[in-house]
């Protein structure tokens, strides 16, 4: 473990940097887009358009990585959000915010697609949890960390793209001075989203579930705390700290899902969710301390949502399939991302500000009904499939067929 570690810190580093820039501009997004006058929808659509990029760079940008390698990717992702940001701080326009978001989530889709892949590359299915833990509770403490600089920034004026734009650039500094190397990349199978389903269609299902949950938070989280009357640092406090509780059960949850069948961690993480969000859109009017205690813990769950069902999809594939794999895992959830800021919005306009929470309740609770309903199915199925990690030669495109694990299905 203590050399895993040693040779993944570099790529956690700088994820960590660009993510305290890019999270902040994210929330900065919606309060700038909000204050602006624009309505839930178009911010909604603002949103989507960044969750879309990410999900058509899910399709493409693995050639790219594979072109460049891991390392060059990375600093060829970091510099195309830079220079999307430099050219939104130019307009005000819907339209081209639309556009210049496209292009950030598509570079962001290669970012996550190089430092997930990386990880589990170098990990066992034994250690991937907590693996996948560790990476998780680096990038949520970034997004949590970087709302607070808009506590320091204007939003009206141009301070904000420029810090975004700081973070960016540092961001490439570990990686580029790292003394071990990346992960080879070796030949790799073809997985598409609709392979996944048909392998593992809970793995499926909880992708997109943390897509539509996640995704509606953060492009109308901002939204509902204006909305409900909060000031600028109570705003900026509520996304911190759910965020922030989305870092801290990380890595309880997903040590927790390495030692136990995955399926049962993905019911108990998603009733306790619909008992939190139901909890938060009945009463909305709550002390201010007991809303940040609820939202830390709407953070916890929701946010380990997409760990969870990444690792589980995890499980039904060789190490051949694994960059793929994330690749189609991205566009399912990208999927999600888009589909919740376009979705949300109208519980939110049909009931109240907290609708955004009677959203996530709903999609919580058919996720865990549909895990219940396959644990119930075959509940010795899963548990076969976490042996120790086999590692295969790269014999040809199709050696890894000889791979036990490669024809599982669930």
């Amino acid at each position: 473990m203590r050399d895993l570690l040693r040779n993944t810190i570099a790529p956690i580093s700088s994820l960590l940097i660009i993510m305290l820039g890019t999270s902040f501009f994210n929330t900065f997004v919606s309060i700038r887009v909000s204050e602006d006058g624009w309505n839930n929808f178009t911010t909604g659509l603002v949103y989507s358009a960044y969750y879309a990029g990410m999900m058509t760079g899910a399709v493409y940008m693995e050639r790219v990585i594979r072109r460049t390698g891991y390392i060059r990717a990375f600093s060829l992702f970091a510099s195309i959000i830079s220079t999307a940001i430099i050219l939104q701080s130019f307009t005000s326009s819907p339209f081209t915010w639309i556009l210049f978001r496209f292009f950030t989530g598509l570079a962001t889709a290669g970012l996550f697609i190089v430092i997930e892949s990386w990880l589990l590359l170098l990990s066992s299915p034994n250690t991937r949890g907590s693996v996948l833990a560790i990476y998780m509770v680096t990038l949520y403490s970034a997004q949590s960390l970087g709302q607070f600089i808009l506590n320091f920034v204007e939003v009206k004026e141009i301070t904000s793209f420029n810090v975004t734009i700081l973070f960016c650039s540092l961001s490439i500094v570990p990686v580029c001075l790292m003394k071990a190397n990346a992960p080879s990349l070796h030949q790799s199978e073809y997985v598409n989203i609709f392979y996944i389903l048909k392998k593992t269609p809970l793995g499926f299902i909880g992708n997109l579930a943390a897509g539509l949950i996640v995704g509606s938070f953060y492009a109308l989280g901002p939204v509902f705390a204006k909305e409900t009357g909060f000031e600028m640092w109570q705003i900026t406090l509520i996304m911190a700290i759910t965020i922030f509780g989305g870092m801290a059960l990380q890595w309880p949850i997903g040590r927790f899902s390495d030692l136990i069948d995955r399926r049962k961690v993905i019911i108990l993480v998603s009733f306790v969710l619909m008992s939190i969000s139901l909890t938060l859109f009945f009463f909305e009017s709550l002390p201010f301390y007991l809303l940040l205690i609820l939202l830390f813990l709407f953070g916890g769950f929701s946010f380990t949502i997409y760990p969870l069902s990444i690792t589980y999809c995890s499980d039904f594939f060789s190490s051949a399939g694994i960059m793929a794999m994330t690749c189609a895992a991205l566009i399912i959830y990208g999927s999600g991302c888009i589909l919740g800021p376009l979705l949300s919005p109208l519980v939110m306009e049909a009931t109240k500000p907290s609708g955004l929470f009677l959203f996530c309740a709903i999609i919580s609770f058919i996720l865990g009904i549909i895990a219940l309903w396959k644990q119930r199915r075959s509940p010795r199925q899963l548990q076969e499939t976490k042996e120790s990690y086999q590692p295969m030669p790269n014999l040809s495109p199709r050696s890894s067929e000889l791979d036990p694990r490669a024809n599982l299905n669930e």
